[in-house]
């Protein structure tokens, strides 16, 4: 425990408020706090509303902040456990309707906190209800917004037309002048001033459109390097010097670059984002989406793809085998390589490269290149968090915004990299224990 006026992670105080709230147990994990799908799916969205109140959703909140999260979390102790109840429900229910699609979890979590707030706790006609919610959320005959989706593009009428309408909008969208000064300014001071000015600019759709000329790749990589001061990595962006259009379908897809993917691809995250009382028909689904493709980095709202080029111009830095960033490198870079490089799986990787103990038995190849790659994997992970800014409508509400969500990013990466390690020790684990 720490004292009471020292800032906490976050993490203790969720844990610490819901340790109070009894009958919540198929929502928690072994340890007894919330499961993590818990904190995404249910506390964060719905209870906490962390879209509206990003200093809540911080990693570590001082003493203010974290007792306002403990009385959040507390006063909806009752509605919490009617969803407890109803997601058990919404479980047998989905037996029962032979439904498979999407994770038990992230399709019913919501959903068990819908049925809460609008009917409390499950009464005598739970079973109906909650069967109902489900027919309702995938559709009769277990048709669901997937599907629905795939039905809709693959039909040649709908297909040829709205391919022909891709692209249209792909050339008419003409490149843009942009303010490298308002970024570098930016990079440099993380103040509101300065992100103010960055996000009523063009610069972020500029960036990505340029990407689309002759030599698009290569000039991007200029303007990486004069405010980094590190040459750019191949960061995943598209496959050739400058960005082709996106296919139609995911079948037509010919790699996994982050502006080259399908707009099926990107209606299918919008699909699993959005709750089934928000979205839009699917038709309208895919007309918003081909909007987004065409603009700059494929993101709709100015101050989100500039989100996305400050990502691509810290990318660089983010080198965490290499240890501490060289001088020159702006700050906030500097910081975030810090924070990746001083992990210990990280510095358990370097003296495996050292030649001194193998990370791992037998996968050291791929977990090296996946930390060698580490600011691609950044990019991907950004890119997908701001699209589904862009799905809801979000806006980071001043540069601290802005800094938690990249730091955010950045860790989650880590820990997905941190994950695989464990994952490969823990399988290995009878083999080393043999020679040891």
């Amino acid at each position: 425990m720490t004292g009471s006026g020292e800032p906490r992670l976050r993490s203790a105080v969720l844990a610490q408020a819901w340790a109070d709230i009894s009958g919540v147990e198929v929502l928690s994990s072994a340890d007894g706090g919330p499961l993590t799908r818990t904190i995404k799916k249910i506390i964060d969205p719905l209870v906490i509303r962390t879209a509206a109140r990003p200093r809540l959703g911080r990693p570590v909140l001082d003493a203010v902040t974290a007792a306002e999260l403990a009385e959040l979390l507390l006063a909806d102790a009752d509605r919490l456990r009617a969803t407890a109840a109803w997601f058990t429900h919404l479980k047998r229910q989905r037996r029962a309707l032979r439904i498979t699609a999407g994770n038990v979890q992230d399709v019913c979590f919501p959903l068990a906190y819908e049925l809460a707030t609008g009917f409390g706790s499950p009464g005598p006609d739970a079973a109906a209800t909650a069967a109902a919610a489900l027919r309702d959320l995938h559709g009769e005959g277990g048709a669901a917004g997937v599907d629905q989706l795939t039905a809709y593009l693959a039909d040649p009428r709908h297909e040829a037309r709205l391919t022909a309408e891709l692209r249209r909008r792909w050339h008419a969208v003409s490149a843009l002048p942009h303010d490298i000064a308002a970024l570098r300014a930016f990079v440099d001071e993380l103040s509101d001033t300065a992100w103010r000015v960055l996000a009523d600019s063009a610069t972020g759709h500029a960036l990505g459109l340029g990407l689309r000329q002759p030599g698009g790749a290569s000039a991007l990589g200029e303007i990486v390097r004069e405010i980094s001061g590190l040459p750019a990595p191949d960061l995943g962006l598209q496959r050739g010097d400058r960005t082709a259009v996106p296919p139609l379908s995911r079948r037509d897809e010919t790699g996994a670059e982050l502006l080259e993917r399908s707009v099926e691809r990107r209606v299918r995250a919008t699909l699993r984002r959005l709750p089934p009382d928000e979205r839009a028909p699917v038709e309208d689904l895919v007309d918003d989406e081909l909007g987004r493709v065409a603009a700059g980095f494929g993101l709709g709202l100015p101050a989100l793809a500039a989100c996305f080029a400050l990502g691509v111009v810290l990318a660089p830095a983010l080198r965490p085998l290499d240890g501490a960033a060289p001088a020159g490198v702006p700050e906030f870079a500097r910081r975030l390589n810090a924070q990746v490089a001083r992990e210990g799986y990280v510095l358990h990787a370097r003296r495996a490269l050292a030649g001194a103990t193998p990370l791992t038995p037998r996968p050291d190849a791929e977990l090296l290149r996946d930390l060698r790659e580490f600011a691609k994997h950044f990019l991907g992970r950004l890119w997908v968090r701001l699209h589904g800014f862009d799905v809801r409508g979000d806006l980071p509400a001043d540069a601290a915004d802005v800094r938690d969500l990249v730091t955010g990013v950045v860790r989650s990466t880590s820990l997905d990299l941190r994950t695989k390690v464990r994952r490969a020790l823990v399988a290995r684990l009878p083999d080393l224990e043999a020679v040891s």
